[in-house]
């Protein structure tokens, strides 16, 4: 075998480059759905910085998130070692989409990225946002170590046979399940916030509009155009994954039936001084950073929709 091949050159330039099919395919895949996407790039020479393919593994995926199957991927590798190929030109390089227009990582891109690639000698993070604009950090696990950033060129002057969409496309739907992270963008919460202004408080509708439940029609009596008004919101904000306060400081994700009584709760984090709070109707109490992937899902939401932000008060 190549020697090249075997002993890859260990020293980078400036630029990982793309071959004018490798790029393509990244791109067909990026606009295929609505959701990020991810997979390997492929190196299939000597130069581990010339993507000459983009394969994705099976994943779930939501706007903001994906997660690879592990199973596929270890397919994936046995597959690409059947071709020929050694492990740093398929399993070194991961890239994945953004739906936004911002390349940048989120923690859990940041998470992705070191529980993917904890023994090559290198690994590359490679993002693709929607708009175009691209992020690339070359990470080096050798010696004393050392984090670059690369731009990102396309290789126009090589051979390209044209696009291949019925692989492409075959290849999008095998691996490719969308999941749903519901979101809600300013508007949503604006008729939410605009609606309960105007309802009167719990007191009231007991004193004044008095409720009971008739359980041989299943309904309840005596409900009014209030009572109605008031849930109708409270349906609205139960289906908010997240969205905005209104000062613009937080970002909030209401947590059903968690409290000591199965009340709803809710997070709220600040992206600007990366603080949590939990409240549980008493008050805000700021609390160390939770667990769980649904913490990564609130951080990449506020960076994906950081445009949406009303302004910060002063």
């Amino acid at each position: 075998m190549n020697d090249e091949i075997t002993h890859p050159e260990m020293t980078f330039g400036k630029e990982i480059r793309f071959t004018p099919y490798a790029y393509a395919k990244l791109i067909w895949m990026r606009d295929r759905g609505t959701t990020e996407v991810a997979g390997y790039g492929v190196t299939a020479t000597s130069d581990p910085l010339l993507v000459t393919d983009f394969v994705l593994i099976k994943q779930k995926c939501t706007i903001v998130t994906f997660d690879l199957d592990p199973i596929d991927g270890a397919e994936y590798m046995e597959r690409m070692m059947d071709h020929g190929l050694m492990p740093w030109q398929y399993s070194n390089i991961l890239i994945h989409t953004h739906p936004g227009n911002s390349p940048n990582p989120s923690e859990v891109d940041e998470t992705n990225f070191v529980s993917a690639f904890t023994h090559p000698n290198w690994a590359m993070m490679f993002i693709i946002a929607e708009g175009g604009s691209t992020y690339c950090r070359l990470k080096m696990n050798v010696g004393p170590g050392s984090v670059s950033l690369l731009n990102c060129v396309v290789e126009y002057g090589d051979p390209f046979a044209g696009s291949d969409e019925k692989s492409w496309g075959q290849e999008y739907k095998e691996k490719v399940s969308h999941e749903k992270f519901r979101m809600t963008g300013k508007e949503r919460v604006a008729i939410a916030t605009t609606s309960a202004s105007h309802l009167p408080s719990d007191l009231d509708i007991i004193h004044n509009d008095p409720l009971w439940y008739d359980q041989k029609d299943d309904k309840w009596i005596g409900e009014t155009q209030a009572h109605q008004d008031a849930m109708a919101v409270d349906d609205l904000l139960n289906d908010m994954d997240c969205y905005w306060s209104n000062d613009g400081e937080e970002v909030i994700y209401w947590k059903d039936n968690c409290g000591p009584n199965d009340d709803l709760m809710s997070y709220h984090y600040n992206p600007d001084t990366k603080k949590w709070y939990e409240d549980d109707g008493e008050g805000l109490d700021e609390i160390s950073r939770p667990d769980g992937p649904m913490v990564g899902q609130i951080e990449a939401w506020a960076i994906k929709f950081a445009d949406e932000r009303p302004e910060v008060a002063k």
